[in-house]
């Protein structure tokens, strides 16, 4: 019964949260373009280690990488993520000063079977947009120069539920599987405006774009686990894992709307606005998302230390895109980390304390 209660304090935690998603949560230039800045998946154990992950699995901590880590999960755990960021911009003239802070991630896990069967579900973002700069353009063709503001805002985020089920071979060694069925959702905003101002009987250029987003994808992924002892009674458990995330065509809709304005600045009153060179109501939008693929593995000796590694390349080249200034190309990921065990023994510990 109590767990009963806490998981749905947690699912009630989970809904009224994603209201702290749709926050700013990036300044940067380079959420201008695609579906913006993609965030990491890790959560704060997995940036200890480096941002590894693949190849963890925990009774206790979400090892979000891989889905199959979820069949190790022993008793109800949830992870709540709060991040600030500071950026201070300078390009020699001027300097600019942003922070935001923001709710990173909410999620939780629990054991259907002990250390057989687990579940997880959870909300975190997946990209984020946030920029806002203005700037003036040397052209020739436009009269000498003409001004240009730029503003973006929104996010993409994910919630998910994911399954996981260990099978035994023997005391010492498992395979575990899992998916993840995640729901992607969010809006994203631009705003373009030109002061053509060296340009006479001309007008003022204004497009608004709104993108949002409700579909579904998948992720799999599976462990294999071998637990073994050395020759001086010293104990190694090694972890190989694989993740797979599919390609998909996240459908939205789109709406944008072409104006002509006149006035000398970029602030536009409504006695300003011209004619309406183009909109687009509510139509279909598709947003592709390549595959991914990712290995890990991890080695631990028991109580002393564990050191991982984390290899992921996604097929960003395979998808086409619908704008002249930039186009998509393959990347990868190589992530290490290591980490020291101290030795704990609880009775001692509550001995001094006591």
């Amino acid at each position: 019964m109590r767990s009963n209660i806490t998981i749905i304090i947690l699912f009630l935690l989970l809904i009224v949260s994603e209201k702290g998603f749709s926050q700013l949560t990036t300044n940067s230039v380079y959420s201008k373009y695609g579906i913006g800045v993609i965030r990491p998946k890790s959560f704060s154990q997995n940036f200890a280690m480096g941002g590894v992950g693949i190849g963890l699995r925990s009774h206790r901590y979400i090892y979000m990488l891989n889905p199959a880590s979820f069949s190790s999960i022993g008793a109800t755990t949830f992870d709540i993520g709060y991040t600030n960021t500071a950026l201070t911009m300078d390009d020699g003239t001027e300097k600019q000063y942003q922070n935001n802070s923001y709710i990173d991630h909410l999620s939780f896990a629990f054991p259907m079977i002990k250390e057989v069967w687990g579940m997880s579900f959870g909300l975190l973002p997946f990209s984020n947009i946030g920029y806002t700069y203005d700037e003036v353009i040397e052209d020739s063709l436009a009269g000498g120069s003409y001004s240009e503001y730029n503003f973006g805002e929104g996010a993409i985020n994910k919630a998910y539920l994911s399954n996981a089920v260990a099978i035994k071979f023997d005391s010492t060694s498992l395979i575990s599987v899992g998916a993840s069925a995640n729901f992607y959702f969010g809006s994203m905003y631009y705003d373009y405006r030109a002061i053509l101002g060296n340009l006479s009987n001309s007008y003022n250029i204004w497009n608004a774009k709104d993108i949002s987003v409700a579909d579904a994808g998948f992720d799999l992924g599976v462990q294999y686990q071998k637990s073994f002892t050395d020759a001086k009674d010293e104990k190694y458990t090694l972890i190989l894992g694989a993740t797979y995330m599919l390609a998909a065509d996240l459908e939205g809709k789109r709406t944008e709307v072409t104006r002509t304005f006149s006035g000398e600045d970029f602030y536009i009153t409504s006695n300003e606005l011209r004619d309406t060179a183009e909109i687009f109501d509510d139509v279909d939008n598709v947003i592709p998302l390549p595959a991914e693929l990712g290995f890990g593995f991890s080695l631990e000796k028991k109580n002393k230390w564990l050191i991982a590694a984390d290899f992921k390349t996604a097929d960003w080249g395979s998808i086409l895109s619908n704008e002249a200034l930039y186009n998509y190309q393959s990347n990868y990921s190589i992530a290490v980390g290591a980490e020291i065990i101290p030795k704990f023994d609880a009775n001692s510990f509550f001995k001094r304390v006591a």
